[in-house]
């Protein structure tokens, strides 16, 4: 079983409200769009009747009051009480060290509204992927495939051994994988051992071109709203 985790803090430095901020039809904002998301998913398992991955709870946690007032209206959502102290900045850690208090499933399946375009779809076909492979694997998180020439601060190139080529064919670069934090998906062992939301073998699974979109300024904001406007 399941436990959906949506985390939602009260405070953004960069877009004022952010979470909640109006877009477009949705006045809620990127909330609003999270949880219809969520609900078409939980629609989509009771339909395709899926043994392996069923839910057994949806749990919001935020610190902001206009949400928690906002959510009373979805039956199937658990709101948590977010303290203080694990509604600042820095508090990750801490937050996931919290997780086997605030959830109560198998497996934790962590997101968050600010990956608009990570719908129903992306959700269904992520734990489809996992569970082919999880014999193999700890862990998984959604993430975008960079094939690249990459350079690190050290001007070290870490895309590929720049003494046996200098300039490979752009497809025989090394893949490196980039957590688009759409998506974390764990056993709860893994926080409870290790407090970590990923496992010591991860696994990326790739999310459709640009539906791993993360939007964290006002740029990808607009972004999100122009996109939203013309769909």
């Amino acid at each position: 079983m399941i436990s959906i985790f949506l985390p939602i803090r009260k405070n953004s430095k960069r877009i004022k409200n952010k979470n909640i901020r109006s877009l477009g039809k949705y006045k809620f904002g990127l909330t609003e769009l999270k949880i219809l998301q969520l609900h078409k998913l939980l629609i989509k398992l009771k339909i395709k009747n899926q043994k392996f991955f069923q839910v057994k709870e949806v749990v919001v946690s935020t610190d902001n009051n206009k949400v928690k007032k906002f959510l009373k209206k979805f039956s199937w959502i658990k709101i948590h009480d977010r303290p203080r102290h694990l509604a600042k900045d820095d508090c990750l850690d801490d937050l996931i060290k919290e997780i086997p208090k605030i959830c109560s499933g198998k497996y934790i399946l962590w997101t968050h509204v600010t990956s608009p375009f990570f719908n129903e779809l992306d959700y269904y076909n992520f734990l489809k992927e996992y569970f082919k492979v999880k014999k193999k694997f700890s862990s998984a998180f959604s993430a975008d495939v960079k094939s690249k020439f990459l350079l690190n601060h050290k001007h070290k190139w870490i895309s590929h051994d720049y003494n046996k080529k200098k300039w490979p064919r752009t497809q025989d670069l090394e893949k490196i994988y980039e957590a688009n934090s759409a998506v974390f998906f764990s056993h709860i062992k893994n926080y409870l051992r290790n407090k970590d939301r990923l496992g010591r073998k991860p696994y990326p699974l790739i999310s459709r071109k640009n539906y791993g979109f993360d939007v964290d300024a006002m740029d990808d904001f607009k972004i999100v709203k122009e996109i939203l406007k013309n769909n």
